[in-house]
């Protein structure tokens, strides 16, 4: 099921997909860039290039009240989405 998903520019795409076994993944540009498996969330770390430099992203993977998923995208350790 997607969680989110984040046009941070015209060439860049994040998403967040979670299923209800736990079984997170996130997909930069339509590639998987990184899965892992949590009930309580995870943090997912991965770089790319963009623009010639390379760029680090941390996708953090939380449960929130009630049992909401909650998703923090950083770049380069600025916060680009808290939700």
């Amino acid at each position: 099921m997607n969680v989110i998903t984040l046009h941070l520019s015209d060439t860049v795409k994040i998403e967040v997909d979670n299923s209800f076994s736990g079984e997170e993944t996130v997909k930069y540009n339509g590639e998987v860039v990184s899965e892992k498996k949590s009930l309580l969330g995870e943090n997912h770390i991965f770089t790319r290039e963009e623009n010639g430099e390379q760029v680090q992203y941390e996708v953090r993977i939380g449960i929130k009240n009630l049992g909401r998923i909650s998703v923090a995208i950083y770049r380069n350790n600025k916060i680009v989405l808290l939700s």
